[in-house]
């Protein structure tokens, strides 16, 4: 049975609904657990460097989602964050689950392949798999410039256009579609002088009429030449010998009459930012190596729900730089792609899975992430995600509407933990959520003696928790005898016998 097929455990629970219910942790210092449910609405946790967050909450949630038998999808952004997942395995009796995907173990994942090549409705869909390659770029532009640049839509939408027919005549032409396909069909495309020569080479090569024959031999020769020297001339030939339906009609006709006439100055910015898309994959590297060819079944992303797969995916930045943020960005857009598609009514024993990013900052893709978080709990996704403050998630929102994009997506995130932070505006913002409270204060007046004259007392709105208040929580290590503090917050959920929207909680680092 392959891993694309129906996902059957062992478990005949008829409302799967109900295993929401289940606890999954307790929050330390706090009397209050969080369940699967609390779990699949995203969990988000902030703190400066050397505040404790990965060591503290991070730590205690992945411990006990690797104890209950989640699958896993984890992005490494550090160095040293591969060693510290496979010894959190290792302690929760997992290490067998692991699949690690890094330079050196040999995987490869030809996200185009897997895209046309997958189970389920959509597979195959030539819009898709263009689809995946534009979201990359866009993915890339963000990163590179924080900006989504939308005033391009018409290079964008011309670009999708191209990749998407590029992908269609090689999927007519029964070729691979990988990245060095791609590039050679784009690269050797015809300009509109080069079909009209084509097509009379052809005509004359092929004709019935009575034409010298040396002159048809000739034709003949060339239009072999041209095969032989260009991969393109070879894919339309290829097409010719087959049915003429809609679809492959459209194809011919974007090709022969659409791009070809293009002006030279338009064809050429459109090809020249789809090489630029690929160029990435074709130097010596991990994207060459392992992105541009290949289909490892292990990963796919269908294997972390069937048989509770622990991925790790170890293409730290520290280490790659941008080659190792496209990596990992190709791998987290098929991920969110597939979990999107999971049907837990299909499943006998579903479990949450959990998806882990730190330094969320790297990896965030505003547009997807914001879908993404928002269904993330009809597909039981338990997403944890890592970041310092709130100023670096809004830096790659783009310059339009960057703070309040970011606040609709992070809003998504329901259960938040903030450990020790210098940044005023993630402090206030956290303040802000939690909210206000009544106090009493009393008020006095005194005599010429410095006796009390009058008492009174007033009621006033202050801050549960103040905005400076998150700059001295403990940070773990030998100082705080490894205690790492954050304040929790999730709206709906009432903590410890105060019952307050909020609580200080405490993890323990060893």
């Amino acid at each position: 049975m392959g891993i694309f097929d129906k996902l059957i455990s062992s478990d005949n629970s008829n409302d799967p609904n109900k295993k929401l219910d289940k606890v999954l942790y307790e929050v330390p210092g706090t009397d209050t657990d969080i369940t699967w449910a609390d779990a699949v609405e995203g969990t988000l946790i902030l703190g400066a460097t050397g505040s404790g967050k990965s060591s503290g909450p991070a730590k205690h949630i992945a411990m006990a989602m690797l104890k209950q038998g989640f699958g896993f999808c984890v992005l490494c952004a550090k160095k040293d964050e591969k060693q510290r997942w496979i010894k959190y395995a290792e302690k929760a009796g997992r290490s067998e689950d692991i699949i690690l995907f890094d330079k050196d173990n040999g995987l490869q994942f030809n996200f185009l392949s897997y895209e046309m090549n997958r189970s389920g409705d959509g597979s195959g869909d030539v819009f898709n798999a263009s689809n995946m390659l534009v979201n990359l770029n866009e993915q890339i532009r963000i990163l590179q410039s924080g900006s989504a640049q939308s005033d391009e839509k018409f290079w964008d939408n011309s670009l999708r256009r191209l990749i998407s027919r590029t992908i269609s005549l090689l999927k007519f032409s029964n070729q691979d579609i990988n990245i060095y396909n791609i590039r050679k069909v784009i690269a050797d495309s015809l300009t509109n002088e080069d079909i009209k020569l084509y097509s009379h080479i052809k005509s004359q090569a092929s004709s019935q009429k009575n034409i010298p024959e040396q002159q048809k031999k000739e034709a003949q020769e060339n239009l072999a030449a041209m095969v032989d020297g260009n991969y393109f001339v070879e894919l339309l030939e290829i097409c010719d010998t087959l049915p003429l339906t809609e679809n492959l009609s459209t194809t011919l006709q974007y090709w022969r009459n659409e791009f070809a006439t293009l002006s030279e100055k338009t064809r050429s910015i459109i090809i020249e930012s789809a090489l630029g898309i690929i160029e990435p994959f074709l130097v010596d590297g991990i994207l060459k190596n392992q992105f541009s060819k290949g289909l490892s079944t292990d990963l796919m992303p269908e294997n972390i729900i069937k048989n509770k797969k622990i991925i790790i995916v170890d293409f730290s930045v520290k280490e790659f730089g941008f080659s190792g943020i496209i990596a990992t960005a190709i791998y987290k857009i098929a991920f969110q792609s597939a979990m999107e598609r999971r049907d837990i009514s299909t499943e006998e024993d579903p479990k949450p899975v959990a998806f882990f990013v730190d330094e969320y900052q790297n990896f965030c893709y505003p547009a997807m992430d914001s879908l993404f978080q928002a269904t993330a709990r009809s597909s039981w996704i338990a997403t944890v995600y890592i970041s310092q403050n709130l100023n670096g998630i809004i830096q790659v929102m783009g310059s339009s509407n960057a703070m309040a994009r970011t606040k609709s997506l992070l809003s998504n995130m329901n259960l938040k933990y903030f450990a020790s932070n210098s940044d005023y505006d993630t402090n206030r913002w956290a303040s802000d959520m939690i909210g206000e409270h009544w106090v009493s204060t009393d008020n006095f007046s005194y005599d010429e003696n410095a006796e009390i004259k009058n008492k009174s007392q007033r009621s006033e709105r202050r801050r549960k928790v103040e905005i400076d208040d998150f700059t001295t929580l403990k940070t773990g290590r030998t100082a705080n005898k490894f205690i790492v503090e954050t304040v929790v917050f999730k709206a709906g959920k009432l903590w410890g016998e105060h019952k307050e929207n909020y609580a200080l909680a405490s993890f323990k680092q060893k």
